[in-house]
């Protein structure tokens, strides 16, 4: 039941960030869609007091909105305590805009859209804390991720900038978005233009240089196709460009393990590396929406796990 809990409140907070996400666009459906998110990010939270206390069995959390709050602040325990949900009234103008929404088509008011994201976000905040004992703005999404080893990855990262090692803990992110880099761009067709032009090349006794140039040539060309596969994928230039600048370089070596390394004096920060550790988690995820199931390579794995205990 634990588990079901945790993932239900970590659901919970995907849907709010959804909702932020939405709700930055200027179109009538993704400000629609936004509401949707922040409603139902509150709902999934208010459900998951019902499982985690016993007040409902899973079977019988369809009930409306309205009864599902008063339920939560009718418990005894929380009524000894004094608990009751916050920011009620807020919450039931949420919800009758999101019926409009659902039910009329209507399309939410963009002045609003700054105040169901902020009391969103404060009644969430509470409520993680107040019967979760989470803190909302640091429970971890890597649950969600698939693969095991990039778990492990930004478990160890997330270890470290906890303990203001953020040095290593751009290492460990960096790695494990290069890894799952690897799998991602798999679908791009193998050229075999080296084999052709080297041999060619060889039979006709050109020089050991030429040959060395055009590998390097074509080094370049697969670099080029792996960076447009990322583009592809759905990372933004502008973010892309502020991962490499946030992070180590980490080579993935032919063995599997992996290397990292910066040059003099650049900076490792908390802004920075939370940064970096929010983009590598949101990309991983949505690279699973997208179906391109992000993982460490099978041929790679022995190497990067042992490469993680080092």
């Amino acid at each position: 039941m634990h588990d079901v809990i945790q993932k239900r409140v970590l659901l919970a907070k995907e849907f709010h960030l959804s909702g932020i996400e939405n709700a930055q666009k200027k179109d009538p459906l993704s400000k629609m869609m936004a509401v949707h998110n922040f409603h139902i990010s509150i709902e999934i939270a208010v459900k998951s007091i019902l499982l985690k206390y016993e007040i409902r069995s899973e079977k019988t959390l369809n009930i409306d909105f309205e009864s599902m709050l008063n339920e939560v602040d009718q418990f005894e325990e929380f009524k000894s305590k004094g608990m009751r949900l916050p920011y009620r009234q807020e919450i039931r103008n949420l919800n009758l805009m999101r019926n409009m929404v659902q039910h009329h088509v209507i399309e939410p008011d963009e002045s609003n859209m700054d105040d169901w994201r902020l009391f969103s976000y404060r009644f969430l905040k509470r409520i993680f804390n107040d019967y979760f004992e989470m803190d909302f703005d640091r429970a971890s999404r890597i649950s969600f991720i698939n693969d095991e080893g990039l778990r492990m990855y930004l478990g160890e990262a997330q270890k470290k900038i906890d303990s203001d090692d953020y040095r290593s803990a751009s290492c460990l992110v960096a790695g494990a978005f290069e890894y799952a880099s690897i799998s991602i761009s798999s679908f791009i067709p193998k050229s075999s233009s080296e084999f052709f032009i080297t041999s060619r090349l060889g039979r006709a006794g050109s020089a050991s240089e030429v040959k060395d140039a055009i590998k390097d040539t074509l080094k370049r060309v697969d670099e080029v196709e792996h960076f447009s596969a990322l583009l592809a994928s759905g990372v933004s230039l502008s973010d892309y460009k502020k991962y490499k600048d946030s992070s180590p370089f980490a080579q993935i070596m032919l063995a599997g393990n992996i290397i990292y390394q910066t040059y003099a004096g650049k900076v490792f920060d908390k802004g920075s590396t939370t940064w970096l550790y929010s983009f590598v988690v949101n990309t991983l995820i949505k690279w699973q929406q997208l179906g391109l199931s992000p993982q460490i390579p099978d041929y790679l794995r022995e190497a990067a796990i042992k490469s993680l205990d080092e």
